[in-house]
């Protein structure tokens, strides 16, 4: 039985939250949804998801500017994790400012998305969820068994 992968939404703007997560779910990518509302939350979250049991972190869409962690510092410290280092991380942020892209991908980030307010609230998002769960191959964790086994 295989475990749907997960996909970390990080706001601290709950309406955003809600927009994203509703738009995800009307869109039915095959995912389990974990939110935080800063990057040491998030971290947390991580920490406990990929405890041995849990399904596959498949995505992070994290936020720059939050209170508390911010994007940057929390980029700086999923990358310094050997277990998330694999772990996209889609940057979703209200600014285009240059800087702040480039330093976004310079922490690790593998793409970087400006906020929609317009059209149908969240559908980009459903979108970049898509890609990231759908149609974009990903290794998931090996296994305990299976790396004992010897299976593929």
């Amino acid at each position: 039985m295989s475990r749907l992968p997960i996909i970390l939404l990080v706001d601290d703007d709950e309406d955003h939250l809600f927009v994203a997560e509703r738009a995800i779910t009307r869109a039915g990518i095959p995912a389990r949804l974990c939110m935080a509302r800063d990057g040491k939350e998030a971290l947390r979250v991580l920490d406990q998801e990929t405890a041995p049991g849990a399904g596959p972190v498949a995505l992070v869409m994290l936020d720059l500017r939050m209170s508390g962690m911010d994007g940057i510092e929390m980029l700086r410290d999923l990358r310094s994790d050997s277990r998330m280092r694999a772990v996209p991380v889609v940057v979703i942020s209200s600014s285009d400012r240059s800087e702040e892209v480039r330093e976004a991908y310079a922490r690790g980030a593998n793409s970087y998305v400006v906020k929609r307010f317009g059209g149908s609230p969240g559908a980009y998002l459903a979108d970049v969820a898509r890609y990231w769960i759908e149609l974009n191959l990903w290794a998931q964790p090996e296994s305990a068994s299976t790396r004992e086994s010897g299976a593929p």
